[in-house]
């Protein structure tokens, strides 16, 4: 199963992710991720996408690409992903699945997130 909420305060969507996943499944997530993301880029706001698989297997082959294949449909250059993985085992093979350059691994959801948001505040002196 694949959650998706927005965290408004931050303007982060978020995914959730457990169990094992079909096409069906994925193709379905994207259907409701794609409108949101269109909405976000037509107002103006930056794609920060965190996805939180903690809970999640891995997946088949066949998810997987299907996976990659809607995300580097729907990326675009500036957007940035972060993935939450289980543990290192899995962060390696996420790493060999993974195929979107803006995408970033992490075993932390707080470091995940501070990664998402630390570009789009400026610090000042």
């Amino acid at each position: 199963m694949i959650e998706l909420k927005i965290d408004e305060p931050t303007g982060i969507i978020k995914a959730v992710g457990t169990g094992r996943w079909s096409i069906a499944d994925v193709d379905a997530f994207f259907d409701k991720l794609e409108p949101i993301v269109a909405n976000f880029r037509a107002s103006g706001r930056p794609i920060r996408f965190l996805s939180d698989v903690t809970g999640a297997d891995i997946q088949s082959p066949e998810v997987e690409a299907r996976i990659n294949a809607h995300s580097l449909r729907l990326h675009q250059p500036g957007d940035r992903s972060a993935v939450v993985v289980k543990n290192i085992l899995h962060k390696a093979h996420a790493r060999d699945a993974a195929v979107s350059p803006q995408a970033a691994l992490f075993c932390s959801y707080s470091a995940a997130q501070t990664w998402l948001l630390a570009h789009d505040y400026k610090i000042s002196a």
